[in-house]
């Protein structure tokens, strides 16, 4: 693993402005735990990341490109590369395609939020599902995000790639496998952008579906405190949270980390919860499941980083 002085070398001559060593990363994740990332690169374009990539593979240093770090949890010995932090990219446009389809584009490290927003400014309907789920473009694309029954398949019409060569590459819809909470996107394949096909709706149709979906989620979900969002995927015709409930696990606690008493697929940081706490749980639950009813729970969230 790249030393200290290595990864230094290696970001020293890119041109990123904000670039922390050792950086505890319990301050950007969502559920506020994890140790210190080598080094946490705030990418603010294309050429940055591309320059930044080129120069931690000629240095062997190993990288994790990341959205918002809203599903990802870094365990406690921290990472020992560099991670890339894509929400300085997070340009958005619309255009007008034909009659009463338009076209929104927008690069990764946006937030779903945010091209909901817009997708509702310009009455443009499509992208009200996507309300109230946290997260960036680039991974809601790669996870085929979804809520209410739509996927992100569903609306987005091309996906523009950094490939492992580092050349752009564009794919069409159709080019794409989209399943449940994944695609066949190349893994050493980073989210550039992504386009999102909409059409024309009405306002007041649009603003209800949105505050309908924002009512659930306040009212469902434990929002009050960090979380990560869901932690387990759904099985076919058993949503996870059923599940965990079903076991009597809802409250469980290991340190200041709980299964939420509200629902049941969330793990909530309650204090001061280390990335260990969250991590047992989400053991603890798997082999639960496992043992009592015999299903393999399949985590949603990305974990990386050494064990303490």
């Amino acid at each position: 693993m790249a030393a200290q002085n290595d990864i230094r070398e290696a970001l020293g001559m890119i041109s990123p402005h904000k670039i922390f060593y050792d950086e505890p990363m319990s301050r950007h994740t969502s559920l506020c735990v994890g140790g210190k990332a080598a080094a946490l690169v705030v990418i603010e374009d294309e050429r940055q990341l591309a320059e930044a990539i080129r120069s931690l593979k000629k240095n062997k240093i190993a990288f994790f490109p990341a959205g918002n770090l809203t599903n990802v949890i870094v365990r406690d010995g921290g990472y020992r590369g560099a991670i890339l932090l894509m929400k300085g990219m997070k340009k958005i446009s619309i255009r007008h395609v034909e009659k009463d389809h338009f076209c929104i584009d927008a690069e990764a490290g946006a937030s779903l939020s945010a091209v909901v927003s817009m997708a509702a400014a310009q009455e443009l309907t499509g992208m009200e599902f996507c309300t109230g789920i946290p997260g960036s473009v680039g991974g809601a694309v790669r996870m085929n995000a979804g809520a209410y029954g739509r996927e992100i398949k569903d609306v987005v019409s091309r996906v523009l790639l950094l490939d492992a060569d580092g050349k752009r590459k564009q794919l069409r819809r159709d080019e794409i496998t989209f399943s449940y909470r994944k695609t066949d996107l190349p893994a050493e394949a980073i989210v550039l952008s992504a386009a999102f096909d909409l059409k024309k709706g009405k306002a007041d149709e649009i603003r209800g579906r949105m505050k309908e979906i924002m009512q659930w989620r306040q009212e469902k979900h434990p929002l009050e405190y960090p979380n990560a969002g869901s932690i387990f995927k759904n099985i076919p015709g058993q949503p996870a949270g059923r599940i965990i409930e079903e076991l009597g696990l809802k409250g469980k606690k290991a340190g200041e980390a709980q299964i939420s008493p509200k629902h049941a697929n969330f793990i909530v940081n309650t204090g001061k919860a280390t990335a260990a706490n969250v991590i047992e749980l989400i053991a603890f639950v798997q082999r639960e499941a496992k043992e009592k009813k015999g299903i393999k729970l399949e985590p949603e969230v990305v974990i990386i980083g050494e064990e303490q």
